[in-house]
């Protein structure tokens, strides 16, 4: 229910009481939906390095899951650091050859 109190404090643009929920709410229960979105508030923070941290290691303990390297990845090419942007691409395409994103980079 803490990611649920989190996602609402995002829609009402209350970022910070929302990366407390998110935060609050990985310590009950570590998910992917929730380290996405507290990605998602550091973007909004405008902390995209923050955001590639959170990526990274929810990576590390999800390493099947391409949503988080797409997400990094995401990250890295709104930065401009092309180079790490398409090496995350290539890791999703090692892991799921068949993502229209990853391909389309």
């Amino acid at each position: 229910w803490k990611a649920r109190l989190g996602k609402a404090y995002y829609q009402l643009g209350l970022y910070r009481e929302a990366e407390r929920q998110y935060l609050s709410s990985l310590k009950d229960q570590d998910m992917v939906v929730t380290h996405l979105e507290l990605g998602k508030i550091y973007i909004k923070l405008d902390q995209p390095n923050k955001a590639v941290e959170i990526y990274e290691a929810a990576s590390r303990t999800h390493p099947a899951e391409t949503l988080l390297l797409l997400a990094a990845a995401r990250v890295h090419d709104m930065v401009n650091n092309t180079e790490r942007g398409m090496a995350a691409y290539k890791e999703v395409l090692e892991i799921e050859a068949s993502s229209v994103e990853a391909v389309s980079c």
